[in-house]
Parts: structure tokens; sequence; C-alpha cells
């Protein structure tokens, strides 16, 4: 069979910029375990355009929430045409029924251990509406990703790396422990360096929610990489600062950068979440020692919580001046299908929406309970404005002096992209209006009204 991986965009209209965009590595899984007598294309809307004329038998297309619609658009127009088509990905696994809808059959999990029997049962005319991958599989089990197959990198050759997968926290705003499980999975730290060579690259991105979750393995890995001359980034818990051993071992081994999910600045939601961090004390004192031992603190925080009113906003920037944090992400609380967080607010009846062209970390799609819609969105808007202005910047830097080029990269990059999605998500808030407006005509108009 000729067969078509896709990795869909939200908008057609709006890529990733090229310095930081990177390949789909789960597409590179799926190619991996497909037979040889199959013929493999994989196309990265990033960087091509999705031509519907192409010969193939198979079209699977990967879909996330912010992609679901497009991923659907794709898939309705592929099966116009006589083609089979498998959805799979975050979004079709929590919600498989109305990914059926649009598409021959849906995989939910993992897609790994029933790909071959998708492609068998497709050969055989015995095609299954759902096939469910689960998330317990050994990853020792699958093949390397097939590195000959990317057809694009950034300027920057950053690579793409999984080392792991699953997560053992229960956040109510995320989901990805519902879709790997809570058991941490890994891939062979042998594989891993085998891996890397294939890319033939010396910078990469590991793309785990949590590179330490599992102290004694990062330990195995980080000593292996040193021997690599190589520099990545990755993503870790703000505890990881209490291990010397494993801060100075990262480091060693080409660690130059980490994402840290703060999520916020406030002690009652720290405590209220779980977090390794109970205090700003406690924050601060890590931050400190995460950057004295050479490594960029990327910190990312959200904003709409329950308990966050409109002081959140000034507290949130206090907190990120007084630590000269290097650069930071800011999202407004997104309820995800999938998590608990959708249901609860879906119960309240307190979303706005469920079009998941909304659901992107950047619009309200749901009431806030002590503030207005406008109200988050202009704090949302404040925060990063004055974070990201030029005085800010020049005030971080000093404290950023041992990775003068990242920091410089990472602002001025999230720096031109505030002002590329400001008038979009202003489009799109008036939009949210616009539903919020038809939705109280409805109510207002409906029989039942006070019953």
């Amino acid at each position: 069979m000729k067969i078509v991986l896709i990795a869909p965009v939200r908008d057609e209209g709006r890529k990733t910029r090229d310095i930081i965009r990177f390949p789909m590595v789960s597409l590179l899984y799926i190619a991996a375990l497909t037979p040889e007598k199959h013929d493999v294309t994989i196309v990265e809307e990033e960087a091509e355009s999705v031509d519907y004329s192409m010969e193939c038998d198979l079209v699977a297309i990967t879909s996330m929430t912010a992609t679901a619609k497009r991923s659907y658009k794709i898939s309705e127009e592929f099966m116009r045409r006589g083609k089979t088509v498998v959805l799979g990905g975050i979004h079709p696994t929590v919600l498989p029924a109305e990914a059926k809808l649009h598409c021959s059959a849906v995989i939910t999990g993992e897609a790994e251990p029933v790909w071959r029997q998708v492609l068998d049962d497709i050969e055989n005319g015995s095609l299954q509406a759902f096939y469910h991958g689960g998330a317990m599989a050994n990853l020792d089990d699958y093949p390397l990703p097939r590195r000959d197959l990317v057809q694009y990198t950034s300027p920057l050759k950053l690579e793409p790396i999984v080392t792991s997968r699953g997560c053992p926290y229960s956040c109510e705003f995320c989901s990805v422990w519902k879709f790997f499980g809570k058991r941490i999975r890994h891939v062979g730290v042998d594989r891993v360096l085998q891996d890397i060579a294939n890319t033939n690259s010396k910078r990469f991105m590991f793309l785990d929610d949590n590179i330490v979750g599992d102290p004694v393995y990062a330990k195995a890995l980080f000593t292996a990489l040193k021997e690599l001359n190589i520099e990545w980034v990755g993503q870790a818990s703000i505890s990881f600062s209490k291990n010397e051993e494993l801060l100075r071992l990262a480091y060693e081994s080409g660690c130059r950068g980490l994402f840290f999910g703060l999520e916020s600045v406030s002690e009652q939601k720290m405590k209220r979440m779980s977090k390794s961090m109970r205090t700003q004390a406690d924050t601060i004192d890590a931050i400190k020692r995460i950057m004295a031992g050479g490594i960029l603190f990327h910190a990312s925080l959200v904003f709409g919580f329950d308990d966050d009113d409109e002081s959140v906003f000034d507290e949130t920037l206090e907190f990120l001046h007084k630590t000269k944090i290097p650069s930071a992400t800011f999202n407004i609380l997104t309820p995800y299908p999938g998590t608990d967080i959708f249901e609860k607010f879906k119960s309240q009846n307190r979303l706005i929406t469920e079009d998941w062209d909304f659901y992107d970390h950047c619009t309200v799609t749901y009431l806030p309970q002590h503030m207005t819609i406008d109200r988050l969105y202009e704090g949302y808007q404040y925060v990063m404005d004055n974070y990201y202005s030029l005085g800010s910047i020049l005030q971080r830097f000093p404290a950023s002096a041992k990775r003068p080029l990242l920091f410089t990269m990472i602002n001025a990059g999230m720096k031109n992209s505030l002002k590329a999605g400001k008038a979009d998500s202003r489009d799109r808030l008036t939009r949210l209006h616009n539903i919020i407006e038809d939705n109280y005509r409805q109510n207002a108009s409906s029989p039942a009204r006070g019953v």
C-alpha cells in the first residue's frame, strides 16, 4: 500500500516560524513500524501543503485538540476521493465517537501497538471502526524513528528526541497522564544514543514531560550524553533543583535550558496543585540553584484558575522581576477535553464553546470565577507586554549572562510572536462575545426559561 502520514496545522494561514519548527516525531515512529512492503510518505503542514490528488491507499492523521477541525477537514476531503482515513492522537483518544464521524477508523491511545493490525485489516478488507493501543507497551519494543523521512529541520538543526512516556502526576488541566499513563516508561539509554546518532545533529529537544522524572534513569542518560558533546533543552520538574549531582550532570551532558511548569506563583495554588515547591521562598531558591548551575530557566505560567482574581497579574510580574527568570510562556487556562477541569466546567455550565479552534492556550473558552472574560484576556496581555518589554529584557539579561545567545534568541522570538498574535487574539475574543450573545438570546427565547 501507499501510505501517507499527516501532521496538520491549526490554521493554514499561520505556521510556526522556521527557527523553532521541528519534525513530528510520533509520525517517524509509526513509519518505522510500517512493514517494508508498504511505501510511506510523511506530510507536515508546517512545511508543505497537503496534496489531495496524491496517489495513496491509506491516509493516517495525528490530531491534537487545537488541530482537530483541520484534521477533520483533511480527512473528509480524502474520504470524498475514496481513500481510507485513520485518525489518531490525543483528541481522537478522548473523543473517539466525534472523531469517527469524520474518518474510516479511530486509534485511541498509543498507535504503535495496533498499527500493524490496522494495516493487515485494511489489506484483508476487515477494517474495524476503533482500535485501542493503550499506554502499557515497552518502549524498547518499538523500532527507532525513521529519521531518514524527515523533510525539514529548523535553522538551529534542533532535533526532537523521546526517552520516556508517562507522567505520575494527575494535574486537573492536563490529559497527558490519561493518554500515556501514570507509569513512566523509558527507551533504553543505548537506543537513545543510537537515535541521536541517526540525526546527524548536535542540538536536541527532549520531548519528555519530565526528563528527570526517574532520577536513576536520568543519571545514566546524562552520564552517557556527556561523551557526545551535544547541546540540548527539555522539560523538568522544579524539584530537580534539590539533586545537586543530577543538576551538575545535566549541565555537563549539554543541558542549556529547561522548561518548568510553575503554573502559578500563588502559594495557595502551589499547595492545592500539590507542587513540589509549596512556598514562594522555596521556588525562588530552586530557581537560583538551577540558574547558578548554568541552565536557562524557562517558566510556564497559567492564568484563569478558579482562585485567581485580578491581583494575580501584578503578583506574577512582581515575582518574575524579583527572580529575574530569563524567559517565560504565559497561558490562559484551557479546559481541554479529557481533562478533569473540562468535566468540571461542563458540569457547571461554564464552557462558552466546544469549537476546538478556540482551544489554544490564549483564548478564554469558559466563564472565569472572579473576573470577566475581558479582564482575564487584558491581564494576560498586560503581563506579556510588560515582561517582554525592552526594559524588562535588559533588566533580566545580567542574570542570564552564562547563556547570552539562548537568552537573546528566546526573548527576541517571544517578543516578535506577541506582535503577530495580538490581532488574532482580539479577533477571537470578539467571536467569543458573539457566541455568548447568541447563547443568551437562545436561552432568553426558550419556553423553559425561568421554570
